[in-house]
């Protein structure tokens, strides 16, 4: 390949000498994770500097996130927050005391969820999960192994992939080595719209904000 100061993932691709399977192999990277970075799909940095390692041994070049474009880090990814409506509790009429005996029932305590500590407009995968009634399991399994199935790769070269829920992930508070799943707002996004694609019966949350709200206006 031409020297130059700038490669375009895209073009790294093309001109590979070698099947996906074989850049999978030698970069120790899956072949699912190959075509999504290849797609523009955030991806974390260990695995990109992996991948970058392997092109610059098979190209003869030296090459990273600084001269390579259409690669974006995880660490990288824009956060975005939702505002969030808070409606005033409605102002009750003053009681007024009878001379009747009224036997008052204990009121219900409420209990606060812990704090996700997650950033604005995300949400743990279970809770989206359980808001939406899918059971955490099910849901679990549309985020690791997918659904359907379909093809990547270019000509013959060419290798199964199924249809899944994207997600990102953080370490688990106090949990040393435990990652959990979480997902912002494209991700639930295209959650919901996987569970469209697939037939997967799931129930409208009480979340403000929520698109599968707007889903229920459009039909």
């Amino acid at each position: 390949m031409e020297q130059k100061d700038m490669y375009s993932i895209e073009e790294l691709y093309e001109n590979l000498e070698i099947s996906m399977l074989e850049l999978s192999r030698r970069s120790n990277i899956n072949p699912g994770t190959l075509a999504r970075i290849r797609k523009g799909y955030f991806a974390r940095r260990p695995t990109v500097n992996k991948l970058l390692r392997t092109l610059s041994e098979i190209y003869g070049i030296h090459l990273s996130v600084k001269n390579v474009s259409g690669i974006y880090l995880e660490s990288e990814k824009p956060q975005v927050g939702i505002a969030e409506k808070v409606e005033k509790p409605p102002v009750l009429p003053p009681v007024v005391p009878t001379t009747r005996v009224v036997t008052e029932k204990p009121q219900k305590r409420t209990y606060k969820g812990r704090d996700t500590a997650l950033p604005d407009g995300c949400i743990l995968a279970s809770k989206f999960a359980e808001n939406h009634a899918v059971k955490r399991p099910t849901f679990y399994a549309h985020m690791t192994e997918g659904l359907g199935t379909g093809l990547i790769g270019m000509s013959t070269d060419t290798i199964p992939e199924r249809d899944h829920v994207d997600y990102s992930e953080r370490p688990k508070p106090n949990r040393p080595g435990e990652n959990e799943k979480y997902l912002d707002q494209q991700q639930q996004h295209a959650a919901i719209e996987f569970w469209k694609r697939h037939d997967v019966a799931f129930a409208e949350c009480d979340q403000a904000g929520c698109y599968c709200h707007t889903l229920k206006q459009e039909n």
